[in-house]
């Protein structure tokens, strides 16, 4: 089920902390999502251990309050 997937972005900074179980992400500002997020969404940043570059999704726009990507390129894999 796809909108179950785990989805990860680029690391966001965190503004403040709002009471115990909240905090408050400085969001790209194309973004127009409310941007207090309890912390069981949350996730700390780890880079790899070994050094390999990490795989994440690149920044989405927010389009209906759901992510969307423009593809700009195809690359055929074969």
């Amino acid at each position: 089920m796809e909108k179950l997937d785990h989805k990860q972005f680029e690391p966001l900074a965190v503004n403040r902390r709002i009471e115990t179980r909240a905090y408050e992400l400085e969001l790209p500002p194309r973004w127009t999502i409310h941007p207090v997020f309890n912390v069981r969404l949350l996730e700390s940043y780890r880079e790899d251990p070994i050094g390999h570059p990490v795989a994440r999704l690149p920044m989405p726009d927010i389009v209906d309050n759901a992510p969307s990507w423009v593809i700009s390129e195809v690359v055929d894999s074969q």
